[in-house]
């Protein structure tokens, strides 16, 4: 609830939700490490509401790196949830908000609004990993998620390794990214609905035989709307 910044000098865990809430900012130096605890219900993500942001401004040679907290070896897809950011642009629905996939309908898991240039914060050089999990059937949290972010938002130099369901989704808003890197998710590599409407330019996406479905998932809303 009160802005603050990550150190590079130890690493966090994320057990359950985390969320930055309250017109709070979260800084993440580059280097750091951020460890999700597998086996809570609801899954440990990092949770950036509406009322919050993240600045997370890794560089190349020391990217902000989300991981699971079993050892090397032993980590899996679907470890732990994912990294989720919430904005307030618009989305194709006509109650012109809706709760994120994934998570249990709260107020702080709450999306949408009439602000495209609503900035949901930067994510520079940051990899997120074994991510993932299921709440419950087709209701799945993502390695990297967007929720109505605006334009304001910054996405670049990023890779989503190993996700149990989509490395990339976006739900509404406008917000694009670019210089992406999808390896192995178990789902498609990048997903869009609910009206999105923003560029994704300069992707590789490399998938192997055990799982991947799709490249690019693109649909307009599955609730009929």
């Amino acid at each position: 609830t009160e802005s603050r910044t990550l150190s590079n000098e130890k690493a966090y865990r994320i057990k359950g939700i985390v969320s930055v809430r309250n017109n709070a900012t979260l800084s993440i130096m580059p280097g750091t490490f951020l460890i999700g605890q597998p086996g809570s219900q609801p899954p440990s993500v990092l949770l950036i509401t509406t009322a919050g942001k993240l600045v997370a401004n890794g560089t190349r040679s020391r990217p902000i790196i989300f991981t699971s907290s079993q050892p090397v070896g032993s980590r899996v897809r679907g470890d732990w949830g994912g990294l989720i950011l919430l904005g307030k642009a618009p989305l194709n629905d006509a109650s012109g908000a809706l709760s994120i996939e994934g998570l249990p309908e709260l107020d702080e898991t709450k999306y949408g609004g009439k602000d495209a240039d609503h900035n949901c914060g930067y994510l520079r050089y940051v990899r997120v990993e074994f991510a993932g999990a299921l709440l419950r059937p087709n209701e799945e949290t993502n390695s990297i998620t967007w929720g109505a972010c605006g334009n304001g938002t910054v996405g670049e130099f990023l890779q989503s390794h190993y996700g149990l369901d989509d490395n990339f989704e976006w739900f509404g808003g406008n917000n694009s990214a670019k210089y992406l890197v999808s390896t192995y998710p178990a789902d498609d590599h990048i997903d869009v609905q609910i009206g999105y409407s923003g560029s994704v330019q300069h992707v590789v996406a490399v998938a192997n035989d055990d799982l991947s479905n799709r490249g690019i998932e693109a649909d307009n809303y599955e609730k009929n709307f």
